[in-house]
């Protein structure tokens, strides 16, 4: 599945990079699409994180990002650092009682506060306290009023940002105004940046959930529905890059105990906010099997299973990301042991023999299976049985996963 995410950048008065404004976009065409605004800042924010990794996104700058009257009232902000974002607070917001409290609270733990799209800033008089930055739209009000509203809050420790910056004439006037930070198409367009990527399994995310939230959740069992969900294995993994955690794991639930099960919690509910929909099963399912086969067949041979349902697992992401295997786990904090057995540089470790085995069993080669059997040290009844129960279990995911309803 292509995803697909906008950047525009915005420029100090030297014409130096102060950050980023990160937009929602769906193809290669330029433009919003008019999807509804939650779900448009919750695909922004787990493709930033999750898909393209925020590191390479932002440049080590603050990355301005849109929220809404709901991610407002649900303290998403609250989940990313102060040093890490912006929080643009949209026009269409409506600053009631509690939208003032939640502004209030962003503002005393250290988060810039930044207000969209101005053409009255009268609206914003109960918030006007606590506004960092003011993005003022060049293209909709005149010149009189640009010089305006500069004038009526002068006396404010406020940064003025002209936005939709469109000609020199624009940028010049707006200098002499006094603005001091710059975004439009003058500078730049928004640049639409593309990656190959996963839609998780939806249905999971609830029994994830019910067991994150018990009093004494078991952290073995929301790893265990974690390994089931490539898609959302692969971005707790890239969210352990893009959070600049210095540590390499070699199984799923090593991942998990990493982040901690509020920061997997976090994620699920953002994931559960995108609603995207749009994801081809085949690779995923033949992953599944592979992971659960792997782990059947370890268990009986003493090998580590949980190594092996994760090799197996994150066997197929060559095909699924349409990227070579060296450059996908460059990206991931995996063990250096399990990127030799994915990239095939470690033959001979029993775990790359045991994958070997599962590959040979998917391509009906049996002269390669009976040389494998006597490597891994499994008999054939076995090998049966243990193949037949990882299709239905994967049919089961999978069937789950084609019938699910994205959760509101």
């Amino acid at each position: 599945m292509d995803t697909f995410i906008g950047r525009q950048p915005i420029l100090n008065i030297n014409q130096d990079l102060y950050g980023y404004e990160l937009l929602h976009r769906t193809s290669n065409m330029n433009a919003y699409r008019g999807f509804d605004g939650t779900q448009a800042t919750a695909a922004v924010i787990s493709n930033s994180y999750l898909s393209f990794g925020i590191e390479k996104l932002s440049d080590r700058k603050r990355c301005f990002i849109n929220f809404t009257e709901q991610l407002l009232l649900e303290e998403v902000p609250l989940f990313f650092s102060p040093e890490a974002i912006i929080v643009e607070i949209l026009e269409s917001v409506e600053l009631s009682d509690e939208i003032v409290a939640a502004c209030k609270k962003l503002k005393h733990l250290g988060y810039v506060i930044a207000i969209d799209d101005v053409i009255d800033p009268r609206y914003y008089d109960q918030i006007i306290d606590l506004v960092d930055i003011m993005k003022v739209d060049f293209l909709q009000i005149s010149k009189h009023r640009r010089e305006g509203i500069i004038k009526q809050y002068a006396n404010r420790h406020i940064t003025f940002l002209a936005e939709k910056v469109e000609t020199q004439e624009d940028y010049e006037e707006a200098k002499r105004l006094g603005y001091t930070l710059f975004q439009g198409y003058f500078f730049s367009k928004p640049v639409i940046l593309a990656t190959k990527d996963m839609k998780p399994i939806p249905q999971q995310y609830v029994y994830m959930l019910e067991e994150i939230n018990k009093p004494d959740p078991d952290i073995t069992l929301v790893s265990k529905l974690v390994e089931r969900d490539l898609a959302l294995s692969y971005k707790l993994l890239r969210l352990i890059n893009s959070l600049g955690l210095p540590v390499k794991v070699s199984n799923i639930k090593q991942a998990v105990v990493l982040l901690g099960l509020f920061e997997v919690k976090k994620w699920i509910l953002i994931l559960m906010l995108t609603k995207d929909t749009n994801q081809s099963t085949k690779i995923i399912q033949l992953s599944l099997i592979r992971s659960r086969l792997s782990e059947r067949i370890a268990k009986k041979v003493k090998m580590n299973a949980t190594d092996a349902s994760f090799i197996g697992m994150f066997s197929l992401l060559e095909s699924l990301l349409q990227r070579s295997m060296n450059d996908i786990l460059s990206e991931l904090p995996i063990e250096d042991h399990v990127v030799k057995i994915l990239t095939n540089e470690h033959h001979n470790d029993p775990h790359a023999q045991l994958l070997q085995l599962v590959k040979a069993i998917e391509r009906c080669d049996w002269h390669a299976v009976d040389q494998l059997l006597t490597q891994v040290g499994v008999s054939i009844p076995s090998l049966q049985e243990d193949y037949f129960e990882a299709v239905v279990w994967a049919n089961t995911i999978i069937g789950s996963f084609a019938t699910a309803t994205p959760a509101h």
